[in-house]
């Protein structure tokens, strides 16, 4: 059985994730910060197909209880980092803890993971990383710190792909619009129909279009996609 790594896995697009790689048969390393979304994740799945694993992405080595898990787990093949945080402020009020705090979850944390990981994706012969961007990366954003470490993300992107592509590594970074998850419930009618009225199709995208996507280029039809950045805006990124 092909193991991923997700983080991020107790979210919106993170379970929307876990739901469609386990149900195309993959085992799951669920990571996230949320014990008990991660448990419910669990009862949902069972322990045949999907382990939570609680850690923070910020702490300097949050990756530990994952490098244990992976010489249980063997047969890694996939990477998705999904986890990512939104903090600061305009620029006058950005503070240095919110700009290094994005980039530790944003940036730092998805390099630390994908070197954890190389060795163990090498070994099986092939292997894919998604990284989950923002289109902020390209066009900017009220806050400098998130759409800074969201840009580095694609750098990083970029670079992995270069580094590991000799060893049948793909690496791949998406650009998701806005989406339906726990952190948008709560937007007021109005605001979510001014921002779907950006998009070419005129809604907000649902988490399970995003897995979607996620899951293809984690699977062999995706065999020749390696340094892409994936537009997942239906147009609302042109609409900025």
């Amino acid at each position: 059985m092909n193991i991923s790594i997700v983080t991020g896995a107790a979210g919106g697009i993170g379970e929307a994730t876990c739901d469609e790689l386990i149900r195309c048969g993959w085992f799951v390393l669920g990571v996230d910060h949320n014990a008990e979304r991660l448990k419910n994740l669990n009862i949902k799945h069972g322990n045949e197909c999907f382990q939570g694993i609680n850690a923070d992405l910020s702490h300097p080595n949050f990756t530990e209880p994952i490098r244990q898990a992976l010489e249980h787990y063997k047969n890694l093949k996939g990477v998705v980092n999904l986890a990512g945080i939104s903090r600061g402020n305009v620029i006058e009020n950005l503070t240095d803890e919110d700009w290094d705090e994005s980039f530790s979850v944003n940036a730092t944390a998805p390099m630390k993971l994908a070197r954890l990981c190389a060795p163990y994706l090498r070994s099986t012969g092939s292997g894919s990383i998604v990284n989950v961007a923002s289109p902020v990366a390209l066009i900017g954003a009220r806050k400098p710190s998130y759409a800074a470490s969201k840009a580095a993300l694609i750098g990083l992107t970029m670079s992995l792909a270069r580094n590991l592509g000799k060893d049948n590594i793909r690496v791949n970074a998406l650009l998701p619009g806005a989406t339906l998850t726990h952190l948008t419930s709560d937007w007021p009618e109005e605001k979510k129909k001014s921002i779907a009225s950006q998009s070419f199709l005129g809604r907000l995208c649902q988490p399970i279009e995003i897995a979607r996507v996620i899951k293809f280029l984690l699977s062999n039809d995706a065999s020749y996609i390696t340094g892409s950045i994936l537009d997942l805006t239906a147009g609302g990124m042109y609409g900025h």
